[in-house]
């Protein structure tokens, strides 16, 4: 065989073989450079070489003919352009040539950059060419990669519109298939006939259909499909396809396509494939433009519990009953399975959908709707100038636009507030609507279906055993029996008891001991039918919760964490989050995991029923002050995403710990953390337009001055640090406000100054300097004086805090927008340069090119203020090229029209 350097002389030519392409059964392809005379070209060289010596020389004259048939196939006008000319068919050195005419591009198998919607169009257009083989009287027969040549204007310019074949030898006329002749084929590639060495009569243009099946099949999940994955009711794995196209096999119209065309190429009996290639190609034409498309719902799918057993009815009614109605409460009392059950029914019946948009409501649908983490849009983002009311307007019409007419399945979980707007314009969107909830629906208003406990004893002794992992033996038979007597089969509770015998935190007889103490009084003998008894039940399950809780020799720090863990919301939080923010040691999640405590999957969660539980227990063997601040710590994550409702659960929980004690230090902690909440509920309107502001503005001065006094009146060695974080943050309120504040301001600022008189390099010096910065912007306008506390913030900072990222949200972006104050437009982008480059340093971390995406669009408002027009369109390019690339990540952010337009940018 010839190999790389080789050359062959012909009739006045000289063939250099530049590289080898690939081979088949009885050639091999190689890229040469022809020289005839002063002519220079580049062809395909195909050598005859087959694979063994049997009837060899037949084997080369069907090799020479299928080199006179390419010539003759491409005088078929549909089939002129998709077959490359034969310029010269030869015999040299004792084998047979081939040259064919070649074009810039590259064999399919060659070409690794290819994405998912480029490499389905070339799958179009080869069943498109195939097609025209079948109408002319041809099979194709050997579809792989190696044989498809791919046309290319430059590396990263691929045409997907036009296909070549290359390996002739394999091609045969309909009428002459027979076992004498031979098939040529490449088994990972070829129909099970094919295959077969006494069905050759049965080949037929379902061979080539298969294979165009395959073909999809092999890019997407980097293998070959099995036989098991050859029939009608084949499920196919799109979580472990290749992770680049994840953003794609998620969708469930994406996989809905998938599946359907799987399903009618790749079955094992010709007969139940598609009946020709012009079933195939609308599917594909269907699958391109899915691909395609700009605009979709990105998902976002529940995790599945692994424990699922019992519940094909109810699944079976969810159907049932959205067939028939359009909404559907799903009510339960809490830990019953709700959410179990519709997050499995989404995961039977996805395909069934065009869109499934998965809510879990954190007490507020607004924002619970706007959150993009939760409902992201690929080209929908919230602009940094839109009110929540705003974008969720904006954001549900651009979800109707999308889905107008597709079949959406719309779920709002863990939804326990009344009736409102919000909710109201979310189902007249006239999508198929679950709400689940502890409660009942308003009298003859909406469909609802009560989840109830389990009631097969062979179904509860099934989920305990999952939970165990293992069978039960004839003590815990016997216990569970008694157990699921008195809790009336509630699921949690089982699990719950199942996954502490599981790690070896106590025995069945200590279970059951527990369960009937707390529970049997009220969960035996009665059947929970309505709201009032599922109230009733709730506070019997926080007992029977807390009496495993208590039982299951938690260790204090183990308990401590669950305690701070429990003030989370229903989605709970990162992994990543929790480790940097509350600083938690994270040794003990999968323990708390196994156990049943929490759920840890990438997001740590705790139950609803147990978060609720755990939030009335004691804080046990933990520092009061050390309670405040882990209390301070979970808020501050709830700030940044303006989720007042939780801030309240935890301020509820702060007071209510405060009102047992005396100490001033508690005081002044919890009068801080109710200051954050007034701040958040004021949303930066330090300012008052309205009688509401203006009311919350006063809450706000109040509980910062009680805060101040009360710690001013503490003896605690923490006592000045926290006058200080209290007092600076006081002065950047009414450095905001209006200004009969801003005496006030300076005063506490002097304060401070004097009690940092020892602090040269600390946190608090470097906020008291950024606080002052703003004084110099706002109160006493002085762009020197901003530029040096600016920069004395800026050298502290790399002094005490660790991370690029906290430095470019304490000091670059406030500096820069210290700057855009002072209409100071040059400094204020250099400053949010300096800071894009900081991130930029960590090319691999999705948080630090999330706040490259919100620096590049504060840089582009200082260009547009600027008027630069030229750099407001390179900039919009980087927004746009991160959308591309990290959209399906989360990171997205929206440029305004008006800018684009004005920029002159498409």
């Amino acid at each position: 065989m010839l190999s790389a350097g080789d050359m062959i002389c012909a009739e006045n030519r000289t063939y250099t073989v530049l590289r080898y392409l690939g081979r088949g059964a009885n050639s091999a392809a190689f890229l040469a450079e022809c020289s005839h005379g002063t002519l220079v070209s580049h062809c395909i060289l195909k050598e005859f070489h087959p694979q063994d010596a049997d009837r060899c020389e037949q084997k080369k004259q069907r090799f020479l003919a299928a080199g006179k048939m390419q010539n003759e196939i491409r005088q078929l006008s549909a089939l002129q352009n998709q077959t490359p000319p034969v310029s010269h068919i030869f015999e040299a050195e004792g084998s047979a040539y081939i040259a064919v005419a070649c074009y810039g591009g590259n064999t399919l198998d060659a070409l690794s950059s290819l994405t998912l919607p480029q490499y389905a169009e070339i799958c179009r257009t080869v069943a498109k060419t195939v097609s025209y083989y079948h109408k002319a009287g041809y099979l194709c027969l050997d579809l792989k990669p190696e044989n498809l040549f791919i046309m290319q204007n430059a590396p990263d310019d691929t045409v997907t519109q036009l296909v070549e074949f290359i390996d002739f030898d394999s091609i045969r006329r309909k009428n002459e298939i027979n076992t004498e002749t031979g098939i040529s084929y490449t088994r990972n590639w070829a129909a099970p006939e094919q295959m077969d060495p006494y069905a050759a009569a049965r080949v037929s243009a379902a061979a080539d259909i298969f294979t165009v099946g395959e073909l999809l099949f092999y890019h997407l999940f980097s293998r070959h499909s099995t036989e098991h994955e050859h029939r009608g009711f084949s499920r196919y794995p799109f979580e472990r396809c290749r992770r680049e196209y994840r953003k794609y096999a998620d969708r469930p119209d994406v996989q809905a396509l998938f599946i359907r065309l799987f399903r009618g190429t790749l079955r094992s009996s010709a007969a139940n494939r598609f009946r020709s290639m012009d079933e195939v190609i609308p599917l594909l034409d269907e699958l391109t433009a899915a691909l395609n498309r700009r605009e979709y719902v990105i998902p976002r799918f529940p995790p599945v519990s692994p424990h699922f057993v019992g519940r094909n009815a109810e699944l079976a009614q969810i159907a049932e009953e959205l067939q028939k109605n359009r909404v559907l409460f799903l009510n339960g009392v809490g830990g019953i399975g709700k959410s179990t059950v519709i997050r499995n029914y989404i995961d039977r019946n996805k395909t069934q959908y065009d869109v499934i948009v998965y809510l879990e409501s954190d007490g507020d649908l607004k924002r619970t709707f706007t959150d993009d983490y939760q409902l992201q849009i690929s080209t929908v983002s919230r602009m940094n100038t839109e009110t929540t009311n705003e974008y969720f307007i904006r954001k549900l019409s651009q979800l109707r636009r999308i889905c107008e007419g597709k079949r959406v399945l719309l779920i709002i979980d863990n939804y326990n507030s009344p009736i409102t707007k919000d909710l109201t314009r979310l189902i007249e969107c006239g999508y198929e609507t679950v709400i689940v909830t502890r409660s009942l629906p308003p009298v003859n208003s909406f469909a609802s279906l009560e989840i109830k406990a389990i009631s097969e004893p062979a179904d509860l002794f099934r989920l305990i055993a999952l939970n165990l992992e293992r069978n039960l033996t004839k003590v815990e038979r016997s216990g569970f029996t008694a157990i699921m007597t008195t809790v009336q089969g509630h699921t949690l509770v089982l699990e719950l008891a199942a996954r502490q015998i599981a790690a070896g935190r106590m025995d069945i007889s200590t279970a059951l001991n527990q369960i009937r103490k707390n529970g049997v009084s009220r969960f035996s003998d009665q059947e929970i039918r309505n709201y009032k008894d599922g109230e009733e039940a709730s506070g019997t399950l926080s007992a029977i919760i807390s009496a495993l809780f208590d039982a299951s020799g938690m260790t204090d720090r183990e308990y401590l964490l669950m305690k701070v863990l429990s003030l989370l919301d229903v989605r709970g939080l990162e992994s990543q989050l929790i480790r940097d923010i509350l600083k938690a040691d994270m040794t003990d999640i999968p323990k708390l995991n196994a156990a049943g405590w929490l759920y840890a999957d990438g997001r740590i969660r705790v139950h609803p029923v147990v978060a609720e539980t755990l939030r009335n227990a004691d804080w046990r063997n933990t520092d009061a002050v050390q309670v405040m601040e882990l209390s301070k710590k979970v808020i501050d994550i709830y700030v940044g995403m303006a989720n007042s409702e939780q801030i309240a659960v935890i301020l509820r929980e702060s007071e209510r710990y405060t009102e047992r004690s005396t100490s001033h230090m508690l005081k002044a902690l919890c009068c801080d953390m109710r200051s954050t909440y007034y701040d958040v509920l004021l949303d930066g309107a330090y300012i008052p337009y309205h009688e509401k502001e203006a009311e919350l503005l006063q809450k706000l001065i109040r509980s910062e001055e009680t805060a101040i006094y009360e710690m001013q009146r503490s003896s605690h060695p923490k006592r000045d640090d926290c006058i200080i974080k209290f007092s600076l943050g006081y002065a950047a309120v009414l450095i905001r406000s209006s200004p009969q504040h801003h005496a006030k301001a300076k005063a506490l600022l002097k304060n401070v100054k004097a009690m940092l008189s020892r602090e040269e390099y600390s946190e608090n010096r470097c906020y008291y300097d950024m606080v002052c910065a703003w004084f110099y912007t706002l109160v006493e306008p002085d762009i020197a004086g901003t530029v040096k506390m600016t920069d004395d913030a800026e050298r502290i900072a790399e002094q005490v805090f660790p991370t690029d990222l906290e430095r470019v949200d304490i000091i670059h972006i406030p500096a820069a927008n210290c700057f855009f104050y002072h209409n100071d437009l040059k400094r204020a982008a250099e400053k949010l340069q300096e800071a894009i480059a900081l991130c930029r340093a960590h090319p691999d971390s999705v948080p630090y090119i999330d706040k490259e995406a919100d620096l590049l669009n504060c840089l582009l408002d200082v260009y547009f203020r600027a008027g630069d027009y030229a750099e407001c369109r390179e900039t919009i390019r980087q927004i746009d090229r991160i959308n591309e690339a990290y959209g399906e990540q989360g990171v997205f952010r929206e440029v305004s029209p008006e800018i684009r337009e004005k920029a002159g940018f498409p």
